[in-house]
């Protein structure tokens, strides 16, 4: 109850962190704590708190939900204030926090007994990229899917990773007798598919189920086991409607219906229901560098999450059960892997690749921030003879320096991909010579402009 009335007087919000898989939601919480908890030594000139010496003092403390994990802070920060630091590692289940703020208020000209203070409640939660993916399936029957799955398969690169597999998932007759094992085997080698759709070189963004690859807290294998029937577009609908309970498209499709209700509603309800204000991070030079299908892939992930977002303005005490977003951050993260120059276009693209996404904000009254940050900044700039460069360390501790093309400001198209789609991106640890034990405030680039867009306002 204490959390409903304080978000009816204005006092608790939910930030949904928002992200598709290795786009960095887990560093920038870990940043984001490390600079609210630091923030008379952090650089957070442009958070208005801050600035105005208003922000007195933050506190971390638990989520209200049982049954949800803490955000491990310390253990996140400690991997990268260390003598040999590393990136986090990837989110694998739920947690999450609450950032009390607490804030110097001007006394009231009419009640000069009124409190010096306020206080606001930011409530953030992490959970697994691959978990976002599913949203889409709340609007998609099983058949519906399938006819989407066989649309993307025909077309590369999932074609050419499918490989021997595409052939016998177009083989299989929907309507035949189900060989229930030979299902787990196709299932499994359906998961691994989606891995490597994953951990390719660059990685594509839309991958469905997510939670084959990160089941989380499941009971039951068999509602992991199922894949999409490519061959369904050869019936009518009337004939699917009528399988018998024994066949591939019976099975499957109880299968996928147990998927969405028993997993993916509950996390919509849990994680996205209650989110007034949403960043939205992703790895745009990353998608950049795999090329056209990449960056065309992000876009359709963005704009299919998008849309299982409810955005507006809801007032007076309805704004406690609608729950509509009102605050919208598009970041392009892990921009230290290019000069500062290069960083306006980096925006810039963005912008251009979350247009379609962000369509229905804007009717509803929203207009999104967008920038380019690193919430963690792992390099420095180096300049040579003619153009200046990046400078890092990797893994090993080995100092790294490179020339990066330069970034374009739009999608390119043609043979102005090359550049980018040849480079090999270096991949930076976190700086050296941060140290846990001294309580190092983490380096950023922009993280402060991107936390005042988000919260700046409440804090007043």
């Amino acid at each position: 109850m204490k959390s409903y009335y304080q978000k009816l007087v204005g006092r608790h919000f939910c930030l949904g962190i928002t992200g598709l898989s290795q786009s960095g939601k887990t560093t920038f919480i870990t940043s984001l704590l490390n600079q609210l908890t630091n923030h008379d030594r952090a650089a957070l000139q442009g958070f208005s708190p801050v600035f105005h010496d208003k922000l007195i003092g933050v506190k971390i403390g638990p989520l209200s939900d049982e049954g949800v994990a803490t955000f491990d802070y310390d253990s996140c920060y400690k991997s990268i204030a260390c003598e040999n630091p590393e990136w986090p590692n990837s989110t694998s289940e739920e947690s999450g926090c609450v950032i009390e703020l607490k804030l110097r208020k001007k006394k009231s000209i009419l009640n000069p007994f009124s409190a010096e203070t306020s206080t606001r409640y930011i409530e953030v939660r992490d959970y697994p990229g691959e978990w976002l993916l599913d949203l889409p399936l709340l609007d998609m029957d099983y058949l519906r899917w399938c006819s989407q799955c066989s649309a993307q398969y025909s077309k590369n690169p999932r074609a050419a990773l499918l490989g021997a597999l595409l052939d016998e998932l177009q083989d299989i007759d929907p309507l035949a007798e189900a060989n229930l094992e030979r299902l787990d085997r196709l299932s499994e080698r359906f998961k691994a598919f989606l891995a490597e759709c994953k951990s390719g070189k660059n990685g594509l963004s839309l991958i469905q189920p997510g939670r084959f690859l990160i089941p989380g807290d499941v009971e039951g294998e068999e509602i992991l086991s199922f894949v999409p029937l490519l061959k369904c577009g050869s019936y009518t609908d009337g004939q699917l409607r009528k399988a018998r309970k024994d066949s591939y498209f019976y099975v499957c499709s109880q299968r996928y219906k147990r998927y969405v209700k028993e997993l993916v509603k509950p996390f919509y309800r849990k994680y996205c229901l209650n989110v007034d204000r949403q960043i939205v991070l992703v790895d745009v030079i990353n998608a950049l560098n795999g090329g056209s299908e990449y960056v065309d892939d992000m876009r359709q992930a963005l704009t299919n999450i998008a849309d299982s977002f409810s955005y507006g303005t809801a007032k007076g005490p309805l704004r406690v059960f609608q729950h509509k977003i009102k605050k919208v951050v598009f970041a392009a993260s892990k921009v230290d892997q290019v000069v500062s120059e290069d960083h306006d276009a980096v925006r810039q693209l963005l912008t251009v690749i979350v247009r379609e996404a962000y369509k229905d904000m804007q009717y509803e009254g929203v207009e999104p921030f967008i920038e380019a940050i690193a919430a963690v900044r792992s390099s420095s700039e180096i300049r040579g003879r003619s153009e200046p460069g990046i400078m890092g360390y990797e893994a090993d501790g080995e100092a790294i320096a490179y020339v990066h093309p330069e970034m374009p400001s739009k999608i390119p198209s043609g043979q102005e991909w090359r550049p980018f789609t040849e480079w090999e991106i270096p991949k930076l640890a976190p700086p050296r010579g941060l140290s846990a034990e001294n309580n190092d405030v983490i380096p950023h680039i922009r993280l402060d402009t991107v936390i005042n867009a988000l919260i700046g306002d409440v804090c007043k």
